[in-house]
């Protein structure tokens, strides 16, 4: 790892009980002791990044997602005794080959590769009977082991967090506005944190809430949610229970995440019930089978790991939308069915279009005259030029 005080390239023997052995001065994180990849150096680019080089503001729940593994995880491999018969098999026919060119340059290869697929094959033998892998995925760190780990050791050598970096407690939701204009439903206290820590709700006159109890009636709503079961539900409910008035889903959709899976961090439940599904089914006709198929096998995608300038930016374009006048409505673009002769008021035929196309000069060309000039098209029609010989 790097120092990050003087900057020396250190080996683990080189930095006993978190000290480099160079400058002498202590260091918050090792990778080694305290988790894969953890040190100061990347902890400091990392807020950096994630504040935008110190125009945002953002929690330790934000940070802790942003260390967590993108996509879907990569599966350990599992052997099974027809894979190693086979690579055992193919080690014997080596074998056979290479004792037959005996004294050849090409045998000892082939006895060194017969070796190798025997080891091959003992290992996929020996993993046959190990349990499969426990598919299941979960936030890689806990609110307390990450307060533990990371920042108390962060404070203890630093004597605060990084800049720009605020524990998600510790955020003061502030006075409401007197007179808001919408409510934002946001169950996650990490993202309602994150709001806010960057004053969203005093530069938009909103109400940020996390109990959908605590929305007052009569405004308009904005859902932020995860990209799960009880996400999308929580905008059926909210539409369901305020008739008349605007609900806005913002929130992170299965559909967006599917698009492109590993850029997203990726959970999974394996204790889903049924009835969470049926559910689902019931209340949300409008999602596909791939993405039934995705919740039922368990995966989410919590909002607070998106990166933070994207969902301060999703939640700037909802508080434009929800506050936006709606747009006038054009009486004849509501109109539906076959359009109907001024004249006879009956539907149009494909013969009465012609003609009044024709009448228009739609689609015609300039006619010849007795002197051989070219004349204009019909009354009222368009001057097109000369048309094709």
């Amino acid at each position: 790892m790097i120092c990050p005080h003087c900057e020396k390239d250190l080996l683990q023997r080189q930095r006993p009980r978190h000290r480099c052995s160079y400058c002498r001065k202590e260091f918050a994180l090792d990778p080694k002791v305290d988790g894969l990849g953890l040190h100061d150096v990347r902890i400091r680019k990392l807020t950096a990044k994630l504040t935008d080089e110190g125009r945002l503001t953002v929690t330790s729940g934000q940070l802790a997602y942003a260390l967590q593994h993108r996509g879907r995880p990569p599966q350990r491999f599992r052997g099974n005794t027809s894979d190693a018969a086979g690579l055992i098999g193919l080690a014997v026919m080596a074998i056979v080959v290479a004792v037959a060119l005996s004294g050849t340059g090409f045998s000892a290869w082939l006895v060194l590769a017969a070796l190798a697929l025997v080891g091959f094959g003992i290992r996929a033998w020996w993993l046959a009977d190990v349990p499969a892998p426990d598919t299941s995925v979960s936030s890689r760190w806990t609110e307390d082991a990450f307060r533990s780990t990371v920042l108390d050791r962060w404070r203890k050598v630093y004597g605060t967090l990084p800049a720009g970096l605020v524990e998600d407690g510790l955020v003061q939701p502030g006075r409401p506005p007197a007179d808001p204009l919408f409510a934002v439903l946001c169950p996650d206290r990490t993202v309602s944190a994150f709001l806010h820590a960057n004053r969203y709700h005093e530069r938009h006159r909103a109400l940020v809430v996390t109990d959908p109890r605590a929305v007052p009636a009569g405004l308009p709503l904005v859902v932020l949610h995860d990209a799960s079961p009880h996400g999308h539900l929580r905008v059926a409910e909210a539409r369901a229970g305020r008739p008349g008035l605007r609900v806005l889903d913002a929130g992170l959709s299965v559909r967006t995440v599917l698009v492109n899976e590993h850029r997203y961090t990726l959970l999974r439940d394996l204790h889903r019930s049924e009835e969470l599904l049926a559910r689902l089914e019931r209340e949300l006709p409008e999602l596909t089978g791939s993405q039934r198929t995705w919740f039922a096998d368990g995966w989410w995608t919590p909002l607070a790991a998106l990166p933070p300038k994207r969902l301060l930016a999703l939640a700037e374009r909802a508080a434009e939308r929800i506050t936006a006048p709606p747009a006038p409505r054009d009486p004849a673009a509501l109109r539906t069915g076959p359009v109907r002769s001024p004249a006879a008021g009956r539907p149009e035929t494909p013969v009465d279009t012609r003609r009044r196309a024709l009448a228009v000069g739609f689609m015609t060309w300039p006619e010849p005259g007795p002197d051989g000039t070219a004349e204009e098209g019909r009354p009222g029609g368009p001057h097109l030029g000369k048309g094709p010989a």
